[in-house]
């Protein structure tokens, strides 16, 4: 296998592996703040799962188009910035109002993304 085919591999294997957390993150996350933003929590978390359904495969695919040319923090952010915006729609679907929708959304994806680090991070702590 070259090293190419490789690496092409190990991206699709750890995407399932992201995808998963940040479905059960994402989902219980929306959950749990939902009645602070006004939402329904089963709605909540359906909405969560919803976009994260959509946007977790374009954010893969686009985090590494620009990781080589970007760095990893800048790529990061913005990745992020798509999914926040992607997965906003779905909360005021769920009945948020769009500044709440956008709220919410940011605040779940940043839980995502910290449970995603967290192992790295930890390491770092501890060293």
């Amino acid at each position: 296998m070259s090293p190419l085919a490789r690496y092409e591999a190990m991206v699709r294997e750890g995407q399932l592996g992201a995808w998963a957390l940040t479905l059960a993150v994402e989902g219980i996350v929306a959950a749990l703040i939902a009645r602070a933003f006004g939402v329904e929590p089963s709605r909540a978390a359906r909405a969560a799962v919803a976009g994260s359904l959509l946007t977790h495969p374009f954010v893969w695919w686009a985090h590494f188009q620009l990781i080589f040319d970007h760095g990893y923090w800048t790529t990061l952010a913005l990745v992020e910035c798509i999914a926040v915006f992607g997965e906003a729609p779905f909360y005021r679907l769920a009945g948020a109002t769009w500044p709440r929708a956008l709220a919410m959304s940011l605040l779940v994806n940043a839980s995502s993304v910290l449970a995603g680090l967290s192992p790295y991070l930890s390491r770092l702590l501890a060293a």
